[in-house]
């Protein structure tokens, strides 16, 4: 059911293996994006493909890559400085050592910092090229999901715990997991140069597809957060509640995913996401 996933996945890793140079900095970057699921720039890719048609040219697909490259590159700065010990503290994700275990909580520090930086010196590479309006919406939606009222807020409201209700923990949901998912499905409708109705629904999707994610973690995870009373989603709706609302906001997915003709990898994603195991 997920070769084609598995395909896109391996694609993709191609392009960023090594992708660092081989200097101590550059052996720690290389190790820090070495695993992952990679949703989200594939997300990014394939929603581009299907809103073109599957008809574009290489330096069209070029410039979509380098922002999935960047997105992968936020994603990633962002898993490293959740390691750390001032936040999650854990050694291990993934199977793996942490940066910050294998390396050092200072170079952690420095690894997320220039996974970071790097991002937006690859965006601007892309906005040397080709500067169209197009692009500086793509990479200004990009900065405003990463940044303080998109990702890092939803990281904030986690850490102090300011989870009230189900309306809390949905905002914060929203924020720290949906944003950057949110850009992978908005940011090829601005390069694709789409009407303001078609950008809003596309954000939706973003939305859907993070919101169904995260709950199916929280079912994944149930046992070992009633160990260290994490609040989660099931914690204000119960677990039968939680699979029926992951399952809706799926279908809401792939609702709109069946307006377009070249939907195949989408689809197939949303239904690898929900049957995940892990």
């Amino acid at each position: 059911m997920f070769k084609l996933y598995d395909e896109k996945k391996l694609e993709f890793e191609n392009k960023i293996k090594n992708y660092f140079e081989n200097d101590e900095l550059g052996l720690i970057l290389n190790y820090s994006i070495e695993s992952g699921k990679r949703i989200r720039p594939l997300i990014l890719i394939e929603t581009f493909k299907m809103l073109k048609n599957n008809l574009f040219s290489e330096k069209e697909y070029n410039e979509v890559l380098g922002f999935a490259i960047s997105l992968e590159m936020i994603h990633n700065y962002s898993l490293i400085h959740d390691d750390l010990p001032s936040m999650d503290n854990d050694n291990y994700r993934r199977g793996r050592e942490t940066t910050h275990y294998k390396f050092g909580e200072d170079m952690g520090i420095l690894a997320g910092d220039s996974l970071l930086n790097y991002a937006y010196e690859n965006i601007f590479n892309i906005l040397s090229e080709n500067n169209s309006i197009n692009n500086i919406n793509a990479a200004k939606y990009l900065s405003e999901c990463a940044g303080y009222l998109g990702m890092i807020n939803g990281q904030v409201l986690d850490i102090k715990d300011k989870i009230n209700d189900i309306d809390d923990l949905i905002e914060m949901y929203k924020n720290k997991t949906c944003k950057l998912i949110m850009a992978a499905t908005k940011i090829p409708g601005y390069i694709s140069n789409l009407d303001n109705d078609t950008l809003e629904e596309l954000e939706l999707l973003g939305f859907y597809i993070g919101m169904s994610f995260q709950i199916q973690d929280d079912l994944l995870d149930m046992e070992q957060d009633e160990k260290i009373n994490k609040v989660t989603y099931i914690s204000f709706s119960g677990k039968d509640k939680a699979y029926y609302d992951m399952i809706d906001y799926s279908k809401k997915a792939l609702k709109i995913l069946s307006k377009y003709k070249y939907n195949d990898f989408l689809v197939n994603l949303i239904e690898k996401l929900i049957n995940r195991k892990h």
